[in-house]
């Protein structure tokens, strides 16, 4: 198969991201790799390489991140989301939903219930390493003219959003924070949640605010995120994070 040109490869990219977003639970990793011209296997290689997971692992997280929404927004049977979503069975659904987002889709209901009386509150779930990075905070002027936002930062096993974090900290107005290693989570992700979110910007944001370290963290170092405006096509945000105030002993 002919490769594509550079400027032609990038167009394809861009438009087989976009197919996997608007209709993830009709497409299979060889619709994509065929949308930008390579082989399936040549596509999975290069597509990991660009974004830290795997294409199957993007269209699922579309397809969880679409259930989230619907749970949210419409008084559905899990089972209507499961199969709107495109899984066949709501076992098989509410266990990949709990790995990628973190709580089961009816934990989820509850969450929202319990953020609407309870908005998260700062908090620190820290692991006990002796390593330290220290992080750096650029959050956006525009963002702190609305009101001081929710600033997470925190350790992911994969460079994308998917499941709970292993540690980290919620807090606002900071301009840095020391956070010790975390054992088998080095990839630092942080994210912005404005002062005037609803509950349902707070689980499902549309456009937030991200900020990714671009390698690994394994030892002591002094870094700097800035935060911008999640890309449209990127991994959506799954992490539950109002979860983790119930571990640190946040109002229930």
């Amino acid at each position: 198969m002919a490769q594509p040109t550079s400027a032609g490869a990038d167009a394809r990219w861009a438009s087989a991201l976009e197919l996997a977003r608007s209709a993830p639970q009709e497409l299979s990793v060889a619709d994509l790799a065929d949308e930008v011209g390579y082989s399936p296997f040549h596509f999975t290689r290069l597509f990991t390489q660009r974004t830290g997971i795997g294409p199957g692992q993007y269209l699922i997280a579309q397809r969880i991140d679409a259930a989230k929404r619907l749970l949210l927004t419409e008084d559905l049977p899990v089972i209507d989301v499961a199969t709107a979503v495109g899984f066949e069975s709501v076992s098989s659904f509410s266990r990949r939903f709990k790995q990628t987002v973190g709580v089961t889709p009816g934990a989820l209901r509850q969450l929202a219930d319990r953020v609407a009386d309870h908005p998260p509150q700062p908090f620190a779930l820290l692991p006990p390493s002796p390593d330290v990075v220290r992080v750096h905070l650029d959050v956006p002027e525009e963002a702190c003219r609305r009101g001081d936002p929710s600033l997470w930062v925190g350790w992911y096993p994969v460079p994308a959003p998917i499941g709970l974090p292993r540690g980290g900290i919620l807090a606002r107005s900071i301009p840095s924070v020391d956070l010790p290693l975390s054992p088998g989570a080095p990839f630092l992700l942080a994210f912005a949640v404005r002062a005037e979110a609803d509950v349902l910007d707070q689980l499902t944001p549309t456009a937030p605010l991200v900020a990714a370290h671009p390698a690994p963290l394994t030892a002591s170092a002094e870094v700097t995120l800035t935060l911008r405006v999640a890309d449209s096509t990127g991994v959506p945000m799954l992490s539950a994070l109002p979860s983790l105030c119930r571990s640190v002993g946040e109002p229930g």
